[in-house]
């Protein structure tokens, strides 16, 4: 059953590219070595291979975006997005239990906990789309320098929230 869910998972992930861009060559080519990829991963329950998967995936659904040069659609960025974080917890979750007695309870209780998590991403996702507008707007006349100052400042500042939250998380586990 999960393996089904997670082939599900995997061939919507591969078919977000090509609603974009369908018939361009490069773009298919990238989404079936996804599917093909992603495919052995979930046979194997390998989360590299299926990372790589979504590597893929994300890739060619950048790239059908660049060819076909449509508007920005935050829902289809939104469910390329989910579906791979509910993917790659899928395939973590079943390698790790690979072998295992999984009662139905534990399922049910690691599907909230994904939903949950994808919830909470996509309002996130909401929230900062509805920001990034008005910082969009300020910044189409914007200068390439002024562009790059803003992008460096914004990655300094994930950069260092990824810190707080691994030293955070670091203080916290007992030390032996």
């Amino acid at each position: 059953m999960m393996r089904l869910a997670a082939m599900v998972l995997l061939a919507v992930l591969a078919a977000l590219p090509l609603a974009v861009q369908p018939s361009a060559a490069p773009v298919t080519w990238l989404a079936t070595a996804a599917l093909v990829v992603g495919g052995v991963g979930v046979i194997a329950w390998s989360v590299p291979l299926v990372t790589a998967a979504g590597s893929l995936a994300l890739v060619a659904y950048a790239l059908a975006l660049v060819l076909a040069g449509p508007a920005a659609d935050p829902l289809a960025a939104i469910a390329l997005g989910s579906t791979l974080a509910l993917l790659l917890a899928l395939v973590h979750f079943a390698a790790r239990a690979r072998g295992a007695a999984v009662g139905p309870s534990v399922i049910a209780s690691q599907v909230r906990q994904w939903l949950a998590v994808v919830a909470l991403g996509a309002a996130v996702a909401g929230v900062l789309m509805a920001a990034a507008l008005p910082v969009g707007i300020a910044l189409r006349s914007a200068t390439l320098p002024g562009v790059l100052i803003a992008a460096a400042l914004g990655a300094v500042l994930t950069v260092g929230g990824v810190i707080a939250l691994v030293a955070s998380e670091a203080s916290r586990r007992p030390r032996s």
